[in-house]
């Protein structure tokens, strides 16, 4: 496989090191949410570390599988190009797995196909229980309290079209 390949996996492979840590931990950037519900914190805190932790297992398995396969197999030329016939290509196991010789590439795919389903599922799921939780009100709710402070709940600059005050000081 080609090097750009093989850095993502690795780089896919720090990140879901990164989520089973936040898991794990409870802490991080992943628990960062605005407009939480009131009383509702702890159990949302709850319910994402659950979720991280399975998420980031998955996400591990699902890297590690691409990783192995790539290490233990190599996607070569089987059977050179003729004038009649087009190059075969297909997996060449390059490191005797021993006792685990069964595990071939296909099993492998099948591996990461499913810990990408399970990831993937997870993040649906993981969205669908945030919006339980997120206040929908608490935007509008801040945005309305922030032009309230600044000098009224006027929506409208007020000083552009307050002409009173002009005719005021001109007399």
């Amino acid at each position: 496989m080609t090097g750009s390949f093989a850095m993502f996996d690795w780089l896919l492979l720090a990140v879901s090191f990164y989520v089973l840590y936040s898991g794990i931990v409870g802490k991080g950037k992943l628990y960062n949410v605005e407009n939480i519900k009131e009383g509702m914190e702890e159990e949302f805190k709850a319910l994402s570390r659950k979720i991280y932790i399975f998420l980031g297992i998955a996400m591990v398995i699902n890297s590690a599988a691409s990783l192995l396969r790539n290490t233990f197999y190599a996607y070569q030329e089987v059977t050179p190009a003729t004038e009649t016939a087009k190059a075969v290509y297909d997996w060449v196991m390059i490191k005797d797995l021993g006792a685990f010789s069964f595990i071939t590439p296909a099993v492998f795919d099948i591996i990461s196909y499913v810990a990408l389903a399970v990831t993937l599922g997870l993040i649906v799921l993981l969205v669908v229980k945030m919006k339980k939780f997120i206040d929908k009100d608490a935007q509008s709710k801040k945005s309305a309290g922030a032009s309230c402070a600044r000098g009224g709940c006027n929506t409208m600059p007020s000083s552009a079209f307050n002409f009173d005050e002009d005719e005021k000081n001109a007399k």
